[in-house]
């Protein structure tokens, strides 16, 4: 992984950081202050926002990560590469307002038969939220593409603490429905700057339109079916057979799964950029092996043991930072956190899919997993609830990426990946057993923070100890230390030293 990669990946995370940090901290405030039901009013409106924006999108993300690198690298110029950006900006901005007026359609005539009856103006800010998310996520993509992630993240470091200010504020001014108004704000400063692009003549940029719309429709099938069905559909199914208190729960559990979730993720956000960059230097069209281990090793040095650690803590922790109202999300969380690395490996393969042009068969994909999703939900969560729907995730996720690893073809063997990533694993139980042992000894907030240290200690004492990581991944990672603060660098490279194994 070169230096724009990591400069990229650390900027993408910091910036996924934020937002997790500030939607974290909502949650907590709108669980402690508004309870269960409201927590779950608001978790199932933000969902269906967000579903709905991820249809809207048409695919246009993908294609703006995968095309603004190569048009710049054909030589055209920023004005042009904005005109481009445009031209895909006006079917985003078309097909949200048809979305707009289908919900609201259908709301008006199925009249009372919502999930706010309290509360109905919530149906007008989701629908508020919807548009403004919709709209500003493509500049996300834009400046991804365009490797300017730095100005995203400071754009996301000005959203964060509007969504907070506004949470908070809303909420105590005006309730549930004013905390969810807060979310809105988070995505003004974005859709305000995808509003500016279409002030640029629009451009074509040598792309024909029947490539653009092949692409595109195939795209926006893969969205809509995983917006649809593998982005927490079974909230839906929770909200219908269990009432919106269960859905409180289950969003509590998996807000705080979003721990472990979002550093790898964002992590990797940038890895679309990066492999279109270095299939275009390879004859083959192909990816050396080793270039895909480094990845997946590097992401699953941080994964594995956020997933089994917080599994081990969930109980602790969810009745620490939201209270004993919500213990019951304690048994979901432990389940959740287990589907951490799944999707993070779904991440990587999808990312990868789209790199090689293989959407028809990621599609496939999709829809497979969303039968197995549905059909899971309708049998599991009748009867279990949350515990059913965590368990239906991870058999989906696991099967998807079993499936998309058989579809990708590289320079070299896999297996010296799949034992570094035993060693992980390995590494990770001892870190979660450390972490249970220390909570079944001590109570309180101290046991919390002495089993995280101890978690921490113990997984890096497993890393030396079974000699998993290669100087090359040190290599890779010391690159980060440049974006900590300066007290920090030091004892970070010191670590990784230490966790070395002396190979290359």
């Amino acid at each position: 992984m070169n230096k724009g990669i990591v400069a990229n990946s650390a900027f993408n995370a910091a910036a996924g950081l934020t937002l997790l940090a500030t939607g974290f901290l909502c949650s907590i405030f709108i669980a402690r202050m508004l309870g269960p039901e409201a927590n779950g009013i608001i978790a199932f409106s933000v969902w269906l926002a967000a579903t709905a924006a991820l249809v809207a999108e048409l695919g246009t993300g993908i294609l703006l990560l995968r095309l603004l690198p190569r048009l710049r690298a054909e030589g055209y110029s920023d004005q042009d590469r904005k005109g481009f950006a445009a031209y895909l900006l006006w079917p985003v901005v078309g097909s949200t307002f048809l979305l707009l007026a289908l919900y609201f359609l259908f709301f008006w005539v199925a009249e009372n038969e919502h999930w706010a009856q309290a509360s109905p103006v919530v149906l007008v800010i989701t629908g508020i939220l919807f548009v403004t998310q919709s709209i500003g996520m493509f500049t996300k993509n834009y400046l991804v593409g365009e490797q300017r992630v730095d100005i995203f993240f400071r754009m996301t470091l000005t959203a964060g603490l509007l969504q907070l200010v506004g949470v908070v504020a809303g909420g105590l001014i005006w309730g549930m429905a004013g905390a969810l108004a807060g979310y809105v704000l988070a995505y003004v400063s974005q859709f305000l700057f995808a509003m500016g692009l279409l002030r640029y003549r629009v451009k074509t940029c040598g792309i024909g339109p029947r490539y653009l719309a092949g692409s595109s429709f195939i795209l926006s099938l893969e969205f809509m079916v995983d917006s649809i069905f593998l982005n927490r559909i079974e909230l839906f199914f929770l909200q219908r057979y269990h009432g919106v208190e269960t859905v409180g729960y289950y969003a509590v559990a998996f807000s705080l799964a979003n721990l472990a979730l979002q550093l790898p993720i964002q992590l990797s956000g940038s890895l679309v950029p990066y492999y279109s960059e270095h299939l275009q230097r390879e004859p083959s069209g192909r990816l050396p092996v080793a270039m895909f281990s480094s990845v997946v090793r590097s992401l699953a040095y941080f994964t594995l043991p956020m997933s089994f650690g917080l599994a081990a803590i969930s109980h602790r922790l969810v009745t620490m930072v939201f209270g004993d109202a919500f213990a019951p999300s304690a048994s979901v969380l432990s389940i959740l956190a287990l589907s951490v690395p799944l999707v993070v490996a779904c991440q990587v393969g999808t990312q990868y899919m789209f790199a090689i042009d293989k959407i028809r068969e990621r599609l496939f994909v999709g829809l497979g997993c969303a039968v197995i999703m549905v059909g899971g939900d309708v049998v599991l969560i009748p009867g279990f609830a949350g515990e059913g729907a965590a368990f239906v995730r991870i058999l989906v996720f696991l099967v998807m990426s079993i499936v998309m690893l058989r579809w990708i073809n590289f320079e070299g063997s896999l297996a010296p990946l799949g034992i570094s990533l035993i060693k992980v694993t390995i590494a990770s139980g001892l870190c979660a057993a450390a972490a249970f042992a220390v909570l079944q000894s001590v109570s309180g907030l101290a046991g919390l923070l002495l089993a995280i240290i101890a978690a921490v200690v113990a997984y890096l004492l497993a890393l030396k100890l079974l000699r998993v990581v290669p100087m090359g991944d040190v290599a890779v990672m010391s690159r980060l230390s440049s974006r900590l603060p300066r007290r920090l660098v030091g004892p970070f490279n010191f670590v990784l030293m230490q966790l070395s194994n002396g190979k290359e």
